[in-house]
């Protein structure tokens, strides 16, 4: 079942909403769950705003540890080139800021900030003063990544007017000199404050604490692939531009989706699926009296689109319940809505949709699976894909292959079901493909421990569903992971079928 509506006309910004139930009209009645897909749309945004660079402050976290100056400069000098050149994008009037990581946080730019650093505006000379700082970044030291976040906190909120805040996180380590504990106390304090992006290079950071850090930040998490075809310093170059191409498009503060499920029904789980994974479960705000209304901010949007999943679940003994079983048709089970803060700098305020009610059928019979190449049936596949790459990918790094073998046949078959070939070659780097409609593996014997890693970041994205009636392969050949030009912010990225900043669609992207 969907159900659909579009509000709003001209140029006027609008969001909306599309609901489609995993089983279609049908709720079975063994588990008493029903899962919701939603798939909510912000348009018109850039259209009509205008220029809000001075309500942007964006900060450049680099590790400059060691590591990063070994076996080779390849990395640091990778680095370096990133920063400059997301610096010299910056829109004028940004606020943004370089730190130096290492052992400890230093404020490489603005120069001399004294005891109260803050971020500086983007102006001729600060841009010119920040490029040669990034070009003068040197590798020395260990890796304390909470107490680089700790300072972008502190340089991000030393400006209450700043609407969109945004950290962008390069390292090759893990947070060795800092705690578990520590990095724990850090993004409790940075939550709600800014988002981060973060990207490992090399090979010895650790996937599960960048997702860790993304996931309480409301960012991405991806990897430099030091195998690719491309060169490491354009590669680089090109998913910082993409990242902060993103940041900066950003127009709308926050959206919000507003649950109110029936009586009998319990909210049990709300996350982002698209583009990364992000459980919003825990920031679920109960904003009415009878505490059944849960509002979950989404954080701030450009002109992009993003799917969620709300599953809730049934009380058996509640008469409700009972009395939804025993109706004649579909029943309603929640009102969803969507709730956008008011736009900066005088924007028209976005249209929001009427809510959506979407209606199941109860039954005790085994419901029918929602249609194959549905939008509904393409993101139950991928989770269950993603679930399994992780944890074939955790098997190897304990050495259990038997595990490991048997977790990436399940992904590799589902890969193959999706027609997703991007995916399906980057478990080529893990396991020998033998038969992908089968799921029929081996492991290989040697194994690149950065290949491990990405995979598990990899685990984190959901292709989102084609516009279309099935879901169809990614754009690309299948033996062609070269980088494409993305027709939205041009930058070069890896290839799929959105970008990885500005989410643009990449069919047809030129190489």
């Amino acid at each position: 079942m969907t159900d659909s509506s579009t509000h709003g006309h001209g140029a006027v910004p609008r969001i909306t909403l599309d609901v489609e139930l995993a089983t279609d009209q049908y709720a079975a009645g063994g588990d008493q769950e029903v899962n919701i897909f939603l798939h909510v749309r912000a348009q018109g945004l850039g259209a009509t705003a205008p220029d809000r660079a001075a309500g942007h402050s964006e900060v450049v976290i680099i590790d400059c540890s060691g590591s990063m100056g070994h076996p080779t400069l390849r990395k640091i000098a990778a680095a370096r080139r990133a920063a400059e050149a997301a610096i010299a994008m910056l829109p004028e009037g940004t606020h943004f800021a370089l730190i130096e990581g290492s052992h400890e946080a230093r404020l490489a730019y603005p120069w001399d900030a004294g005891a109260s650093p803050a971020t500086v505006a983007i102006t001729p000379q600060s841009r010119a003063q920040g490029i040669r700082t990034a070009r003068a970044l040197d590798a020395h030291g260990g890796t304390r990544i909470s107490g680089w976040l700790e300072l972008a906190r502190r340089l991000l909120t030393t400006r209450p007017e700043t609407t969109f805040r945004h950290a962008l996180l390069l390292t090759d380590g893990r947070d060795e000199h800092g705690a578990a504990e520590e990095l724990r106390r850090v993004l409790d304090a940075c939550e709600g404050e800014f988002t981060c992006d973060a990207l490992g290079i090399g090979e010895d950071w650790d996937a599960h604490q960048l997702l860790d850090i993304v996931g309480r930040l409301h960012g991405r998490a991806a990897a430099v692939d030091m195998a690719g075809p491309d060169s490491l310093q354009e590669q680089l170059t090109g998913m910082f531009r993409a990242l902060v191409t993103a940041s900066t498009a950003r127009t709308l503060p926050q959206l919000a989706v507003r649950a109110r499920p029936e009586p009998y029904l319990t909210l049990t789980l709300f996350r982002q699926l698209t583009p990364t994974v992000l459980d919003l479960t825990p920031e679920g705000e109960r904003v009415s009296d009878d505490g059944r209304t849960v509002r979950f901010r989404t954080g701030a949007w450009g002109e992009e689109s993003r799917w969620y999943e709300l599953r809730l679940r049934a009380d058996p003994g509640h008469p409700g319940y009972r009395e939804a079983r025993a109706a004649a048709g579909p029943v309603p089970v929640a009102a969803l809505g969507i709730e956008a803060a008011a736009p900066a700098d005088g924007m028209p305020a976005p249209v929001p949709p009427p809510d959506a009610v979407p209606r199941v059928r109860w039954t005790d019979d085994e419901p029918p699976l929602s249609r194959p190449g549905g939008a509904a049936w393409h993101l139950t596949r991928y989770d269950e894909m993603n679930q399994a790459t992780r944890r074939g990918a955790d098997a190897l790094l304990q050495q259990r292959l038997e595990e490991a073998e048997r977790e990436l046949s399940a992904a590799v078959r589902l890969a193959h079901e999706l027609g997703d070939a991007a995916r399906l070659r980057r478990l080529g780097r893990l396991v020998r493909v033998l038969d992908p409609a089968a799921g029929r593996v081996a492991v290989h014997q040697a194994l690149d421990l950065a290949q491990i890693q990405q995979a598990i970041l990899a685990s984190s994205y959901t292709e989102p569903p084609a516009s279309g009636p099935a879901a169809g392969e990614p754009p690309g050949s299948e033996d062609d992971e070269r980088p494409v030009v993305c027709p939205g912010c041009g930058e070069r990225v890896p290839p799929g079928r959105y970008c990885i900043g500005c989410r643009h669609e990449l069919a047809g992207a030129p190489r």
